[in-house]
Formats: structure tokens, C-alpha cells, sequence
């Protein structure tokens, strides 16, 4: 902000709270703006207005040709009839303003696959809809992420709602761009994609996003344990998108996985700050997980399984001890160890004797057998199962692990060296196995279990995730490096379980001294970081919500949608808490290794990104 950008902030918050006695008029707003950063004259200028729990208040004006200066927008909105209810609260203002005339496109011909003329992006790309009847509707750039929009048919589906099919078929549509500003009455922040800019990932960012993730959960987790699994602010609702027909009161649905994935957060969060102020949240989530534990008999011995919505998921199992281990080696507290053994036990008697794991135990009530378990595949499970496996034997003696380390070995074999060639089909040209990453990173802390197989596994999908994110220097938009993408130029895909994979590997990395290997994935650590930065509810992100409060601290799962799950905040939050303790030490590694890295990005990393 220049001086004369925070005198004009000053005089329209003035104006707006104040707007009855100054004559509703824009007296004096010409010549203030004439001053600032802003563009003196426009193609289109908007203002919205956004105040907890009231509609929006939207003015715009605009044209092909004619230019539009900023006082004749101003008093519109001035006279607006609720522009003094919304001045009463703490509100936002924001402001858009257009340099380039807009131009006419065929809405149903333009898409975010199509190139060139035909290329639509969402959150960069507004609409100006001219009806037949002679009325003017825009959608601003930026509404992408206000209404929660991230793909064509969402957005023609919402226009269609609002306006009807018919009606846009009749209109002439223009596309434009805007440079969107968003004011609190202290500052002008800059949005891009209608989020405020991220600015240069920091240590004191990570930890300000795992700050808000753990209050979040803190202030959502209920007396039971149980987690706010679904929350969508856009709408202020908790009906699932993915099951819209379901009440969320009357028919609950709940992820057991997520859940434990909830109490994880919580522990990597502990084991990073050492605060203490979250041991209750760990310890109610693994007394909700005792409360769905079903137990059976292997051989003479008892094992137990969690059962939930008519399901005993593999990973259900895994995760839970996955938890309650690192709880354990967190605290000293043995107060679940019982439970582990039998947990554990259970998951080793999952290994079939090819090395396969049973996937489901139980499925809608019915037993799943070796027979018809290649109908219940599951990808993520044995990875989450390794995983838990080798933590839960970082607890017990080493007498205990032999016979553990035996069926793990086969299991490895299996997915390591007969999955890719038997269910090729399931591997994608980005890598998604995180959890096998990470249980491999745990099997490493026992020399027995050091086979380089397991680490050259880890090591080649570290790379090709790092070959498939988007990079300062190649990103199509500002805002997607650090992301993933399957296919270059599609939509950014900033994901914070594939970044636990790549901190797996970086780990590992530490752990084998590969110095040159720590400096690569460090970058594309810190770039993943900043990219995940854009998914954070922090306070100024969460300016057209309703009911704000409910949003901060959520972590959403696409830049422009807005609805989060316990997951969706678990695994962002995770990964900063796993990244942070190396934070210090590796940007300094990284400065005595630049020559190894991609110094482009390397720098462009270290500098706001705009």
C-alpha cells in the first residue's frame, strides 16, 4: 500500500459507515483515486460489499467502449438500499477493476481444456451476460472460489440455476479480466483467483496454517471423539457434495480412516510444538475407535478390527494403529497397548500367503474371502497397513518383531514387485501411494528391514511426482507450481498426501546422507508448500462466508472449491508439521547446494509469488 492507497481506504470506510451523513454522495473520491495505484479510468469497474451473514451487496458498470471512472461506481453503491445494513458489521470491500475491453465468446464453446481463444480459466476469467430482455449480469472473476466453482459444467450449472438455460442461449456473453483488490478498513490485499496473495512460503506461515488447523479441530471435535468430517462455507452447509440426497443430521456418514486421520494431525502437530494442548483430542479419538472395535480369533490368538457403516476396511485397522502407536511412543502412556497387539495381530493375519492383502475383512455384513477380494481392491490400504505395522513395532520388543518382519517381507515383494505387473491398471504417470512411501520411511528405522528395493521405490516416485509439478518457470497460471497435474495445462492439483509421500522421501534422504537428493526435494517441498498455502481458510481468505468463524483454520481440497473434510485438513496440516522440524536446516543445506537444484525456482521460491 502507498500512503495515497491507504488515505483513499480510509475515506470510503469512512464513507460507507458514515454514508447517510455525508449526502450519499462521492464528493472528493475522484481526486483521491486519481492519486493511488488504481487505474484512473476503466472498461469495468465492481465493488461488492461482503458482511457476516448478510447477501452480498454487488454493483458494476461497464462497456465494450466506454471508459468508467471510480467516483461514478462509488456513489451506486452508496445509494444502494443495503449498503448501510452491510456497513454495520465488519465487512469487506472489493474492488475490481478492468483495463481491457471485454471480448465475446460462445459460453458453451469455451472450456479450461480448450486452447488458446477457447481456453476459459476459472478464477481468472469473468462474465459479462447481456440478456435479451436488456438486462447486464456479471460473474466476476473471482467468484470462482466465492461460489465454489472449479470446472465448466459447475459453472453452467450454477449460471443455469440462477438464470436458466434458455436465457443464456439467448444472451450475448463476454469474457473479461480484472485486477481484484480486497479491503478489512487497514489494508488493501491483492486477490488472485479470489484468494488474497500467498506471498513467499515461510517457516512462520506453515506454522500460522497449522496454528488455525488445530483450533479448527479443537473447536469441531465433539464429546464423543468424533471429528467435523464435511463442511462446505460457501453454502453454510455439512450435506456432502459426493451425497447430496443424504441428511447429514438424520443419516450421518463417517469415514473411519478420516477420523484416525484426524488424531494424527493432531499428533504430528504435538510432536513438532510439544505443547500438550491437543492429548485430549488424541486420546477421545482412540476412545472412539475402542467403541468400534470388533475382535476374532487367528489360530489362538485374538485379533481386533474396527467396524464402521457395515464395513472393516484394512485401513480402518491400520490407521487406528497407526495412532494409537504414535501415541504411545509419543506420551509413554501404554494405556492402549492391548489394543494395538490385537490390532496388529489382525493386520499380519490380513497378508495372504501370495503377499496380497485381504482389503476388506467385513463389507455391508458380508465376510470378504481370498476369493472374491480382488473385488474390494483397494490402492491406499496396504501402504496405510505397512505403515502402522512398522510403528506399532517400534513399540514392542525386538523379540516381538521377527515373525512381524517375516509376513512384511512378503508383502513388500507383493507390492513392490508383483502389483505393478499384475494390476498395472491402477498406476497412474503421477504417483499416488503416499502411505507406502511413508511406510517404508518407518520399515527404515530397523536395519533388518533396510532393502534397497523399498528405497529405490521410494526414490523413483519421489522424482516423477517432482516431474509432474508445475514449477515457477513452466506454471501456465501464477498460482500453479507446487501443484501436481497428470496432464500439463490441466487445473492445479496442490496435494497434501502426495507431499507427506515426498517428505517420506526426503526423510529418507536425511537418513542415507544423500545430500544432493535433500536439496532437490526440498525445493519442490517448499514450492509444494506454498502451493498448499492457497487451500489454508485464514482469516482474510474467508471474507464471502457467511458465517466466517466455522471456516478459519479448514483446509480446502481444490483452489476454487470450498468445501474441506477432516482429511483434507489432516494431511495439509500433517505435512507442514512433518516439514517444519527441517525447515532451518535445509534452506541452509540448500544455499551450499545450489548448484544441484533448479536455481530458477530455487529463487523464485524465496521471493513472493505473484
Amino acid at each position: 500500500c502507498t500512503p495515497s492507497d491507504s488515505a483513499i481506504l480510509g475515506f470510503l470506510y469512512r464513507q460507507l459507515s458514515e454514508g447517510a451523513s455525508v449526502g450519499r454522495k462521492a464528493e472528493g473520491v475522484g481526486e483521491l483515486c486519481h492519486n493511488t495505484s488504481f487505474p484512473d479510468k476503466c472498461y469495468r469497474i465492481s465493488l461488492v460489499l461482503y458482511a457476516p451473514g448478510h447477501k452480498r451487496v454487488l454493483i458494476g458498470r461497464g462497456s465494450c467502449e466506454e471508459l468508467w471512472s471510480f467516483d461514478q461506481v462509488w456513489e451506486r453503491l452508496l445509494l444502494h438500499p443495503r449498503t448501510a445494513e452491510l456497513a454495520k458489521e465488519k465487512f469487506h470491500l472489493q474492488v475490481d477493476f478492468s483495463t481491457e475491453s471485454p471480448a465475446r465468446i460462445d459460453f458453451f464453446r469455451v472450456g479450461m481444456r480448450q486452447k488458446k481463444d477457447r481456453h476459459f480459466e476459472l478464477g481468472l476469467d469473468g462474465l459479462v451476460i447481456q440478456g435479451s430482455d436488456g438486462k447486464e449480469h456479471i460473474f466476476l472473476p473471482g467468484d470462482a472460489f466465492v461460489r465454489s466453482i472449479m470446472s465448466m459444467q459447475q459453472l453452467r450449472s450454477y449460471l443455469f440455476a440462477v438464470y436458466g438455460e434458455e436465457y443464456l442461449r439467448a444472451a450475448q456473453i463476454f469474457r473479461y479480466t480484472s485486477d481484484s483488490y480486497l479491503a478489512d478498513g487497514e489494508t488493501w490485499r491483492r486477490l488472485y483467483r479470489g484468494y488474497p496473495l500467498v506471498g513467499a512460503p515461510t517457516k512462520a506461515k506453515l506454522e500460522g496454517a497449522l496454528g488455525l488447523a488445530i483450533k479448527h479441530i479443537q473447536k469441531t471435535q465433539r464429546l464423543d471423539g468424533k471429528f467435523l468430517y464435511y463442511y462446505d462455507p460457501s453454502r453454510d452447509s455439512y450435506r456432502d457434495h459426493e451425497h447430496p440426497s443424504r441428511n447429514p443430521e438424520k443419516n450421518p456418514y463417517y469415514n473411519i480412516l478420516r477420523h484416525s486421520g484426524g488424531g494424527l494431525t493432531c499428533v504430528f502437530y504435538e510432536k513438532y510444538t510439544a505443547n500438550g494442548d491437543t492429548i485430549g483430542n488424541i486420546r477421545r479419538a482412540l476412545d472412539y475407535l475402542l467403541l468400534e472395535t470388533r475382535t476374532k480369533l487367528y489360530g489362538d490368538r485374538e485379533g481386533a478390527y474396527i467396524y464402521s457403516e457395515k464395513k472393516s476396511k484394512l485401513g480402518g485397522a491400520a490407521l487406528a494403529l497407526y495412532l494409537a502407536s504414535e501415541y504411545q511412543l509419543m506420551t509413554g502412556d501404554s494405556a492402549y497397548r492391548d489394543w494395538t497387539d490385537q490390532l496388529a495381530w489382525h493386520l499380519v493375519n490380513q497378508i495372504t500367503d501370495s503377499g496380497e492383502f485381504i482389503y476388506y475383512n467385513v463389507y455391508l455384513d458380508e465376510q470378504v474371502t481370498e476369493e472374491t477380494n480382488r473385488d474390494y481392491f483397494s490402492f491406499y490400504y496396504p501402504g496405510e497397513a505397512i505403515s502402522a505395522l512398522a510403528k506399532y513395532l517400534q513399540v514392542v520388543q525386538p523379540e516381538e518383531r521377527i515373525a512381524y518382519f517375516d509376513r512384511i517381507r512378503l508383502a513388500m515383494h507383493f507390492l513392490i514387485e508383483v502389483r505393478p505387473l499384475t494390476l498395472s491398471d491402477h498406476f497412474t504417470v503421477l504417483p499416488s501411494d503416499s502411505w507406502l512411501m511413508t511406510g517404508i520411511r518407518e520399515l527404515w528405522k530397523f536395519e533388518e528391514m533396510r532393502d534397497r528395493s523399498y528405497l529405490d521405490f521410494v526414490i523413483s516416485d519421489a522424482q516423477q511426482m517432482v516431474n509432474r509439478m508445475y514449477t515457477v518457470s513452466n506454471a501456465p497460471y501464477g498460482d500453479y507450481g507446487g501443484s501436481f497435474y497428470y496432464e500439463y495445462g490441466n487445473y492445479p492439483y496442490a496435494d497434501g498426501a502426495r507431499m507427506e509421500g515426498l517428505m517420506a522421501a526426503f526423510e529418507l534422504a536425511v537418513e542415507t546422507q544423500n545430500v544432493d537428493l535433500q536439496a532437490k526435494l526440498f525445493t519442490a517441498l517448499k514450492l509444494g508448500a506454498w502451493a498448499l498455502l492457497h487451500l489454508v481458510n485464514t482469516e482474510e481468505a474467508c471474507y464471502s462466508y457467511r458465517v466466517p468463524t466455522l471456516a478459519v483454520g479448514g483446509i480446502r481440497f481444490k483452489h476454487t472449491r470450498q468445501w474441506f473434510r477432516i482429511d483434507t485438513i489432516q494431511h495439509v496440516a500433517s505435512f507442514f508439521a512433518k516439514l517444519l522440524p527441517y525447515w532451518d536446516d535445509a534452506e541452509r543445506l540448500q544455499c551450499v547446494a545450489a548448484d544441484s537444484v533448479n536455481t530458477e525456482d530455487q529463487m523464485a521460491v524465496s521471493n513472493t509469488i505473484a
